[in-house]
């Protein structure tokens, strides 16, 4: 396997205050090479706002996205590009996830969040049972989540973005 270019992306903290479109949120990408930090990108996305993709797609990124889910936010949302790998360290309660997507959001991330969400495939790790959606090869994505789960059973990019993010949140509310 070439020396793939892994990015993790995550959202950071907000206020509660920020719900319903009042404040900005970081998204982050953190870039890996082999087991090294090559470069981190951060941009601001509307809480619960529809915006996150589309700034998702001016930030560098590498060859395979890591996913640390596709909602960011609040209910903000990122339909990933290829070579993605949608992660979550246990399985979500999709019924609440829909309640609050019925009760909140008349619009089309409904459909986009459950659909990427109902559709996670269990697979054990090393370091523990995760579950993802991703659109490359199984066993390639096994084989990258193991080569980061360093600490955890979260692998090192995602975790990266969202120390990033949090304490950007904390220090900078936009």
């Amino acid at each position: 396997m070439r020396n793939l270019l892994v990015s993790g992306i995550d959202d950071g903290y907000f206020p509660i205050k920020y719900k319903k479109k009042k404040g900005k949120a970081p998204l982050v990408i953190s870039t890996y090479s082999e087991n090294e930090l090559v470069d981190v990108d951060i941009d601001w996305i509307t809480v619960d706002g529809d915006d996150a993709t589309a700034v998702y797609t001016t930030l560098r990124k590498g060859d395979i996205k890591i996913f640390d889910n596709i909602i960011v936010g609040g209910f903000n949302y990122i339909i990933p590009d290829k070579n993605y790998i949608i992660f979550l360290g246990r399985t979500p309660n999709i019924s609440d996830i829909k309640n609050a997507l019925v009760k909140y959001f008349d619009d089309s991330r409904k459909k986009i969040i459950l659909e990427y969400l109902s559709n996670l495939i269990r697979i054990s790790t090393r370091k523990g049972v995760v579950y993802i959606n991703t659109d490359i090869n199984l066993s390639l994505a096994k084989r990258i989540i193991e080569q980061y789960q360093v600490f955890s059973k979260y692998p090192e990019p995602i975790k990266t973005s969202h120390i990033i993010g949090k304490a950007l949140g904390q220090l900078h509310v936009i």
